[in-house]
């Protein structure tokens, strides 16, 4: 093959070495792994030999015919691949389903021969019972005295009174002038008559009763013989102390031999294999060794010609129950299974032919996209995906292109990175410009005002002193309102400064004590009457100098709004804490625009307080909201402050002890 030549490859740091390298097909298929300059040996060194090369390539060839031919054909052919697996499935699935029809069609035939044989044995056991009940009334009937002591008007009463549902005729036979006649009958037209000119099958079962003389309960029966539209048989016993018989004649119950499954037909046999009832008109041919098998107790099933029947025997007696069906009735289940398991055959065979052809373009169409997203990425779309599972030839193109967008996506990336940063440095320098544009205006509007009080007072004063009448007391005034508006001056600028320094976030926290910082900040602010309740503390990390001017702020805000006798409370929650006052509240339509610069409902406010709040919660990386749902007042809540496993050590040894080292 045009695989095995030499290759020259460069070993990790050692000079440039030829290297004779053979290379099978199977490493072919598998990817060679091998590059030049790199200075890394192969992965898969233990395949690369040196030397010669002609033992190495003997001892790695194949050995066996299956091996060439996995490794020649399975190997290079993916289309190979697939269709030895479909063959392989398609043959897999005739085998199980082959033999699931087979164990099918045994436990059909096996459930049908039940059937059968549970029919036949449940029509033996109701004509037994039937035979067992109606020798047992024979017997009771012929039991009664009337017999001796009566008359034969006397009998046929007693017999019309004793005949049943089930009891087509009742006849007392006895010997009169030395034959033997019909005395006394529910069928009055029979009497006087030998028995068996009534009916000729009654002749052998009544001589055999009268001339019983063993003085048992015997019950002799007659065949089976129509009678009208039914069939009928005589039950002839002795009757006890006299010479006379008893002939019962019962219709034999149809229903006894009607099957509740189609096409399953029951026929009663005597011993001898002429037909009892049932027989007359019916094609199923009886089997004499089914016959004799029953005769002698045994049930069985056997198939004749088209039908298969089973012979049972009705016990204490000589019949035998045969119950057969059609064996295409019989068996019908297991043609449909056999139509099934070809049809389920057929469909594998066809859908996996499907399957075949459609895989067949598994290897065209996967280049197809490949190339597609490719264009994608010539476009400029560097998140189409070229991802794959596939470890072929195919797979490793995949990877080489993954690759290279993934490389040039990181190039872009962090060029992409270093251009946000730029215009993030450009945005910062604007928010900074802005700033000095609010400072600027701040300065231009609301310290006009102050500077014109004081400029007013400072004249008066200058006219005031020059007068040598002047009143201290006044002038003590005037100096009072200019100390006033100089202060506001120095409040306006302190809340100007920290406006604009409202981008930078806190770089030092240090652990304080809130209450700490809250005391201080009420103590620095014109409280007037107003009073203060700490409802909970501890230690938070913040910039000490800018919490107190937020809570100092929050504070003047209470007083100014609500009034001098107006009562703060600072309190924890779950992750930071809260400011509240007992006043009236925020109005609903000014809680979205309160912390905007410029916001505010004082004529003499700046808008800045509440701003610069929002701006020192958020430099250290807290939230502040308005809480709406406080039913007492306004609460303004600093959340994100702490976790809630962090632990406090307010009011700990460690808290004081780090305090006093800083100190």
């Amino acid at each position: 093959m045009s695989a095995r030549k030499p290759l020259t490859t460069r070993l990790g740091p050692y000079p440039e070495t030829q290297v004779s390298t053979i290379i099978t097909y199977d490493k072919l298929y598998h990817g060679l792994n091998i590059t030049t300059g790199s200075g890394q040996l192969p992965k898969d060194s233990d395949q690369i030999m040196t030397g010669g090369g002609d033992e190495t390539a003997a001892s790695s060839q194949p050995d066996g015919l299956l091996e060439r031919l996995h490794a020649v054909v399975l190997n290079r052919s993916y289309t190979a691949k697939f269709a030895v697996a479909l063959a392989v499935i398609v043959i897999v699935l005739a085998a199980v389903g082959f033999g699931s029809y087979l164990q099918i069609q045994e436990r059909i035939v096996s459930d049908a021969a039940t059937d059968l044989e549970t029919s036949a044995t449940h029509h033996a056991d109701s004509i037994e019972q039937w035979r067992t009940t109606t020798e047992t009334e024979t017997i009771a009937i012929a039991a009664a005295g009337v017999y001796d002591t009566g008359t034969s008007t006397d009998i046929r009463q007693y017999l019309t009174t004793a005949e049943s549902s089930q009891v087509r005729s009742l006849h007392y036979v006895s010997t009169v002038n030395g034959s033997q006649m019909v005395v006394a009958s529910t069928e009055t037209s029979t009497e006087g008559r030998s028995p068996w000119a009534v009916e000729p099958v009654w002749e052998s079962p009544v001589l055999a009763a009268m001339n019983d003389t063993t003085g048992t309960e015997t019950v002799v029966r007659s065949t089976t013989y129509a009678d009208g539209d039914g069939y009928s048989i005589a039950f002839v016993t002795p009757v006890p102390d006299s010479d006379g018989a008893l002939v019962l004649v019962a219709r034999v119950p149809a229903a006894q031999f009607h099957d509740g499954r189609n096409g399953f037909k029951t026929q009663l046999l005597t011993g001898d294999g002429g037909p009892l009832i049932g027989g007359q008109g019916d094609s199923t041919p009886i089997s004499q060794d089914g016959r004799r098998a029953a005769t002698a107790g045994q049930t069985t099933t056997i198939e004749t010609g088209d039908r298969v029947a089973t012979y049972t025997p009705v016990n204490g007696t000589s019949w035998v129950v045969v119950t057969s069906a059609e064996r295409e009735s019989l068996y019908g289940t297991s043609r449909l299974v056999r139509w099934g398991f070809l049809a389920v055959i057929g469909t594998a065979a066809i859908s996996l032919g499907v399957a075949g052809y459609l895989f067949g373009q598994h290897t065209v169409r996967p280049l197809r996209q490949l190339r597609h997203r490719t264009q994608a990425m010539e476009q400029g779309d560097l998140g189409v995906d070229i991802s794959t599972a596939r470890q072929d030839e195919v797979g490793r193109l995949y990877d080489a292109f993954g690759n290279m967008r993934d490389t040039l996506r990181r190039q872009i990336q962090q060029a992409q990175a270093a251009r946000k940063e730029a215009e993030r440095s450009s945005h910062e320098l604007e928010r900074q410009n802005e700033r000095l544009d609010e400072f600027a205006s701040t300065l231009s509007h609301d310290l006009r005002n102050p500077l014109t009080v004081a400029r007013g007072h400072v004249e008066l004063l200058a006219t005031r002193l020059s007068d040598p009448g002047t009143d201290s007391a006044d002038l003590q005034s005037h100096i009072e309102k200019l100390e006033a508006a100089h202060d506001r001056i120095e409040s306006i600028i302190d809340d100007v400064l920290t406006l604009t320094r409202k981008g930078a976030s806190v770089e030092e926290t240090a652990p304080v004590p809130l209450e700490a910082v809250i005391t201080d900040a009420w103590d620095n602010i014109d409280n007037k009457s107003a009073s203060i309740e700490v409802a909970g503390s501890r230690t938070i990390d913040a910039d000490r100098t800018r919490l107190l001017r937020a809570l100092e702020n929050l504070f003047r805000n209470a007083i100014d709004h609500v009034g001098p006798e107006v009562t703060v409370t600072v309190g924890l929650t779950d992750h930071g804490f809260y400011v509240a006052d007992d006043g009236p509240g925020i109005p609903t339509d000014a809680v979205d625009n309160i912390f905007e610069y410029g916001h505010t409902t004082s004529e003499d406010g700046t808008g800045l307080g509440l701003s610069i709040v929002k701006t020192i919660a958020e430099a250290h990386g807290w939230r502040l909201y308005v809480d709406t749902t406080y039913p007492d007042g306004a609460m303004f809540v600093f959340a994100d402050v702490f976790s809630e496993d962090e632990p406090d050590w307010y009011g700990t040894e460690f808290e004081w002890g780090r305090s006093e080292a800083s100190d």
